[in-house]
């Protein structure tokens, strides 16, 4: 159960920071045989993109070694990654062949890691709930996500936190506008979870029964967006059927929301493949396509001509 919500919170928070620069997920720390989560550095020409980030940007205004705990960590997880940390930046002294600056951590836990922040003397940001701080030359942020207000600021930092921060995170990311930039990210990565394989049910803590429930939840909605999807593309449809005539008019529609996902116009050799997918495997099979992959994921979907 622990490992669907852990990849599915690294997923979340590298597609949001690469919008705001270059982002590494699985960072081999070569003198520990580790690896990171995420390693992430700003690129300084989206800083006002990061702005948009809210909280998550202001963490990332710097290179960044981020650590994500969909349990809460103890002592001995913040001493792992703190040894990551002081490798990685040999590593980078190794690599730049000089002095190089002292890289941040940012411990992303779902709930308030009580024995770490007591232990290692973290004191509170003012007027961040939330953020808990070490001493400046050890450069070590905790974020409790469950301590987080319920602004849209704090989102998707949210969406990687547990049980009632995750199921509350999930239904604001739901009930945004279509065209918000938080959906195009978290969204795929919703509709992935719910494929992942649960937990035996004879190995079931309290705890994995309540996820469980949200990726239920999870599944509702999207098939409830799957129902609502094809209605509106049969109903784009219906339109340019009465120009061109049903078939064309569903091609067209399709074409349509494609374009969207994809951010670009088709190409003249997509919209001859998407004609002929549409006659080959039906509507309700290219709407799911649609739905379910990435932007890249989907182009690479057109261009492979043995995909169904």
């Amino acid at each position: 159960m622990r490992s669907r919500f852990d990849a599915f919170g690294k997923n979340v928070l590298r597609d949001t920071l690469d919008v705001v620069g270059p982002t590494e997920t699985q960072v081999e720390v070569i003198a520990a045989s580790q690896t990171m989560d995420i390693w992430y550095v700003p690129d300084p020409a989206r800083a006002t993109l990061r702005a948009d980030l809210g909280l998550l940007g202001e963490l990332a205004a710097e290179p960044c070694q981020f650590e994500l705990f969909h349990d809460t960590p103890g002592p001995a997880e913040l001493r792992g990654c703190v040894r990551k940390q002081l490798h990685w930046h040999h590593e980078l002294e190794r690599r730049d062949g000089g002095a190089v600056p002292f890289p941040r951590l940012c411990v992303l836990s779902s709930g308030r890691p009580a024995t770490v922040l007591d232990a290692f003397g973290f004191a509170p940001e003012p007027g961040r709930p939330g953020l808990y701080r070490a001493a400046r030359g050890w450069r070590v942020d905790v974020v409790a996500i469950a301590e987080l207000p319920r602004t849209r600021g704090t989102l998707l930092l949210r969406l990687l936190g547990a049980r009632a921060v995750l199921r509350d995170a999930i239904r604001e990311v739901t009930a945004l506008p279509k065209d918000a930039w938080e959906r195009s990210i978290a969204l795929p990565w919703l509709v992935r979870l719910r494929f992942e394989t649960p937990a035996e049910p004879a190995a079931r803590t309290a705890e994995d029964a309540e996820e469980e429930e949200i990726v239920t939840e999870v599944q509702q909605w999207f098939e409830q967006l799957q129902q609502s999807i094809r209605d509106e593309a049969r109903r784009e449809a219906l339109q340019e059927g009465l120009k061109e005539g049903l078939k064309e008019g569903q091609i067209q529609a399709l074409a349509t929301q494609f374009e969207k996902k994809l951010g670009r116009t088709l190409s003249e050799a997509e919209r001859p493949v998407l004609a002929e997918r549409f006659d080959r495997l039906g509507l309700s099979r290219l709407d799911d396509v649609r739905l379910e992959l990435a932007a890249d994921a989907l182009a690479a979907w057109l261009a492979d001509p043995a995909a169904r």
